[in-house]
């Protein structure tokens, strides 16, 4: 049985990095946001209330990108394996914010296709999850060390944030199926 376009994945484990597979996944998605706008009602504003939670945790980020990334020696943007994965994509789609034109890495050779001169050209909200959860050794030092209150209402948040995202494509899946 083929794979569904949903499922498709590479072998460094990023799906979709072949253009098309790329505009067919987000086509499907965005025909069934069409299709079952009704249904799916509740799920936009679950999209919004998650984009809500990730946009109070992006200054704490920024702050801590600031302090450590302009100058790290081997910066993780340029060689951890990251890309777009369903709930991401559901939740761009959710919020009708722009879909980039593909993946970050079209394999785990490459560097992130996003990475510019002053760090990542994606706004915050447009970037893949694991994009904005890592947080590396430095950081999470600074933060440990400077700001424990900061720490802990990141982990929770991030606690949560990732319980809404399983949550949002679980109704998805559970809506259109």
């Amino acid at each position: 049985m083929p794979e569904s376009i949903f499922s498709q994945q590479a072998e460094n484990g990023i799906p979709w990095t072949a253009r098309l597979s790329w505009q067919a996944a987000n086509q499907a998605i965005a025909y069934h946001l069409q299709r079952y706008l009704t249904d799916l009602k509740q799920l936009y504003v679950q999209a919004q209330a998650l984009k809500s939670c990730l946009n109070a945790v992006f200054p704490i980020l920024n702050n801590l990108c600031a302090y450590s990334c302009p100058w790290c020696p081997d910066p993780c943007c340029l060689k951890a394996n990251v890309g777009y994965d369903f709930k991401d994509l559901l939740f761009l789609h959710l919020n009708k914010v722009s879909i980039p034109p593909r993946q970050p890495k079209a394999n785990s050779a490459t560097s992130c296709c996003y990475f510019g001169f002053k760090g990542c050209r994606l706004s915050r909200i447009t970037r893949p999850w694991i994009c904005t959860w890592y947080i590396c050794p430095t950081q999470t030092a600074k933060l440990r060390m400077d700001h424990p209150a900061k720490h802990e209402l990141l982990n929770q948040a991030f606690a949560q944030i990732k319980s809404d995202r399983n949550v949002m494509e679980n109704e998805y899946i559970r809506i259109v199926s």
